[in-house]
């Protein structure tokens, strides 16, 4: 299954999982490292993960890099067929993918 189990009750005290989510709350990017860089940097979200922590993470970046975060069809696994217990829109992913790979 992918994600977090059913009985999941938010308290993220499981040792896999509440180490690393401390650390990546404080993490600060280096926006003018990030902006000198030779390599194009896309932020990108699903459509219907608006408002999500993963999401909003996007659009933080992007605005510090001072763009704008790519919008991708479906939600946070979008790409995913179901093969994972969560469906997606892998065709419109790879549609979108394609497009913003040719903008680059």
């Amino acid at each position: 299954m992918f994600g977090m189990p059913a009985e999941d009750d938010g308290s993220r005290t499981d040792p896999l999982l509440g180490h690393v989510l401390v650390g990546s709350i404080e993490y600060e990017p280096d926006f003018d490292a990030l902006r000198a860089a030779s390599t194009r940097i896309v932020m990108a979200t699903g459509a219907e993960s608006e408002g999500e922590l993963a999401s909003r993470g996007a659009f933080a970046v992007a605005e510090g890099l001072g763009t704008e975060p790519v919008i991708f069809p479906s939600n946070h696994g979008g790409f995913l067929g179901g093969e994972y217990g969560q469906t997606g829109d892998p065709d419109g992913f790879a549609a979108k993918l394609r497009d913003v790979l040719a903008e680059g």
